[in-house]
């Protein structure tokens, strides 16, 4: 830690699942950044809430690794599911599961059966990701359950069928 001038951080889902990040480091460099950093000047200020719950959720990772085990473990048993069901998924170990369609309207449609059968996923497309590469994303959370998962494959390989992939 000694010989790292710059720290930063981001406050997304991870954490008080807001938004916002953060720079710190020593005076000097804080005050450069303050002066001359681009994005400082059209930023606004963290709301007291997010900064609030942002502690709250590091406090309870300190205090135990429960609930990091326990999402290592379900994103583990999805991402083999998913994978074993034959999906084109971004490998990873994240909770974040990238599955690959490839064309837009597909990745629209797709999510839009996923919701007629009560699972919420996110297609997404081009210009958010490269032409051609259109996917769906799902989040993986400590309070999903393994039967709910197994649901959400079964309505991946419904809607894959229902869609002729």
């Amino acid at each position: 830690m000694g010989r790292i001038d710059i720290l930063t951080g981001k406050l997304g889902k991870a954490l008080a699942g807001a938004s916002g990040g953060y720079t710190s480091g020593g005076k000097e460099i804080v005050e450069q950044l303050r002066q001359r950093s681009r994005p400082y000047l059209f930023s606004n200020t963290m709301c007291p809430s997010i900064v609030g719950g942002t502690i709250a959720v590091l406090d309870i990772f300190k205090a135990s690794t429960t609930l990091r085990d326990r999402l290592e473990m379900i994103t583990r048993y999805f991402r083999e599911k998913i994978a074993s069901a034959g999906f084109s998924i971004v490998p990873g170990e994240h909770p974040i599961v990238r599955n690959m369609l490839g064309g837009a309207s597909l990745a629209s449609r797709f999510a839009d059966a996923m919701l007629e059968r009560g699972i919420y996923v996110i297609g997404f497309n081009y210009p958010v990701v490269p032409k051609g590469k259109a996917r769906i994303r799902t989040q993986i959370s400590t309070a999903h359950t393994r039967e709910e998962l197994d649901r959400a494959v079964f309505a991946f390989i419904e809607v894959r069928e229902s869609l002729g992939i």
